[in-house]
């Protein structure tokens, strides 16, 4: 796992995986997230939506469809794959 300590991002791409996020401040960034490991120590995300793929995106898929998560509990992330909000992939 990759640290990365006491940095400020704007308007960035930023994978989550595998990275650990200390004292930083993520704003306006994309943030996009796959399923691996990752950490946020004393970081603040401001205005990032996120991506979900790969057995993230079907974590959340299988939440939404057992009713665990309801559409529109979490901002930018789609209800289920293929529903008219998900982005094809």
């Amino acid at each position: 796992m990759i640290t990365i300590e006491n940095t400020t991002s704007a308007g960035q791409t930023i994978t989550l995986d595998e990275k650990h996020f200390v004292n930083c401040h993520l704003k306006n960034c994309t943030l996009f997230y796959s399923g691996g490991d990752f950490l946020l120590t004393n970081t603040t995300v401001e205005n990032c939506p996120v991506n979900l793929s790969g057995p993230a995106q079907r974590t959340v898929a299988l939440l939404f469809s057992m009713g665990v998560l309801k559409p529109g509990a979490f901002p930018g992330i789609p209800s289920a794959p293929g529903s008219p909000q998900a982005p094809v992939q």
